[in-house]
């Protein structure tokens, strides 16, 4: 019989980044794969606010949740609302369920809300598929409640980029993941190193490099102004993306929650100051995405930047794309280093979200002060295209990962904490 995998997608980025490895699963026909993709909780807080007549809650939450039930009565399924959804049929997978996790309010409560609403669903979600293996990717905060649910149900876990070391609450979540997981598929020699170091099986730890480096190795990155329409509308007029542009993509850091807002502020300020058409995807739901949403409302509202084209989120092909073309990309992105280091774009990483991350030339790391942002942007301005990097490999790592998926061998869910010699 088939093994079947169950892989859980929550947002853009690491769709993109599995996508490669999706595609090596559903066509080995050892395997079958099952994917589950999570949604917004609104109806969810809705009734919560409901039932608790918590007016405030209340009143944030009826007219979303009107839009959406609306939306969803008049035009069809959810998928076709759903643009990540959409993007996931469009490519030739099925999604096999869905179920509600995120609350977007951007604060600590509401993170750890949703990380509690996979705990609440998900179990009967993975009762019913019955996957042999299930596939974590990475450290994101809602695959920690992923990853704990099954293990809970004595379901082997797999899991992806393991290893690393970041900022924020990231890293902790990424090594916890890999204490629930059973095989391991770091991207680099020092991230193995770092999953053998915390006690794991050497012999279910695989160094297969990175399958992003699939995501981005395999598409046509030329890119034509066919990128908007088909990512539907954003803010403002279209930056033109065959000239000169910044890409900036900067997250809220949680555990320095109460700054999120003022080093938003900072990056904005230098951006202001190169004074260039400026392509500008939202930050993610993290807790301090409330403070760093107002920051960038605020700047939407009164800017004279040449060009300001901004998005919520994009197809991958078509971010890898304009990540691509880029002059520099800015903020505090991953991509920029993984992705961006394959594709040699000039990086600026502001804060503290990446540090210590392996990262190649083309990056370069300053802190949230102005100065040193607009330094560094015209730094890489004047230096240009970098090298293709392999520090997160050349490519082949989708088909080792799913090789290993399967064929490896999981005689219990049992570990046991291997003491290095």
């Amino acid at each position: 019989m088939k093994r079947k995998i169950a892989v859980v997608i929550t947002h853009r980025a690491p769709y993109g980044r599995l996508k490669p490895v999706l595609k090596e699963i559903k066509n080995d026909p050892r395997l079958e794969l099952q994917i589950i993709v999570g949604t917004s909780a609104l109806t969810r807080r809705f009734l919560f606010a409901l039932r608790h007549l918590d007016i405030r809650s209340l009143k944030k939450s009826l007219p979303w949740y009107l839009k959406s039930w609306f939306r969803n009565f008049w035009r069809g399924k959810r998928q076709k609302e759903d643009l990540l959804a959409k993007t996931i049929l469009e490519d030739g997978f099925h999604i096999d369920a869905y179920f509600p996790i995120f609350l977007d309010s951007g604060n600590l409560i509401s993170m750890t809300q949703s990380a509690g609403n996979i705990l609440f669903d998900f179990s009967e979600i993975l009762q019913k598929l019955r996957p042999d293996i299930l596939l974590v990717h990475a450290d994101r905060f809602e695959m920690l409640a992923v990853a704990m649910t099954g293990n809970f149900l004595n379901i082997p876990i797999a899991h992806t980029q393991g290893g690393d070391v970041s900022g924020t609450v990231d890293e902790m979540v990424r090594h916890s993941i890999t204490k629930l997981a059973h095989i391991h598929f770091p991207t680099t020699e020092k991230s193995m190193s770092r999953i053998l170091q915390m006690g794991e099986d050497p012999n279910c730890v695989f160094m297969t490099g990175c399958p992003t480096i699939d995501a981005v190795k395999n598409i046509d990155l030329s890119i034509d102004d066919g990128v908007y329409a088909r990512n539907g509308r954003g803010f403002g007029g279209n930056v033109d993306l065959k000239k000169p542009f910044l890409l900036v993509l900067h997250h809220p850091v949680t555990t320095e929650y109460e700054s999120s807002k003022k080093n938003m502020q900072l990056l904005i300020d230098a951006i202001r100051e190169i004074n260039m058409p400026t392509f500008f995807f939202w930050p993610n739901i993290d807790g301090g995405s409330d403070g760093a949403s107002e920051a960038v409302r605020e700047f939407i509202k009164d800017h004279n930047l040449p060009a300001l084209t901004l998005y919520k989120t994009f197809k991958p092909d078509d971010f890898y794309r304009v990540l691509n073309a880029a002059s520099v990309a800015v903020g505090n992105s991953s991509s920029f280093i993984r992705e961006g280091s394959y594709l040699g774009v000039p990086s600026v990483i502001v804060g503290t979200r990446q540090h210590n991350r392996e990262r190649d030339i083309n990056v370069i790391e300053v802190e949230n002060k102005f100065e040193d942002i607009v330094m560094a942007i015209r730094k890489q301005l004047a230096n240009g295209k970098y090298p293709s990097g392999s520090i997160y490999g050349t490519g082949g790592s989708s088909k080792k990962i799913a090789d290993i998926l399967a064929t490896q061998e999981i005689k219990s869910v049992q570990k046991y904490f291997k003491d290095l010699n």
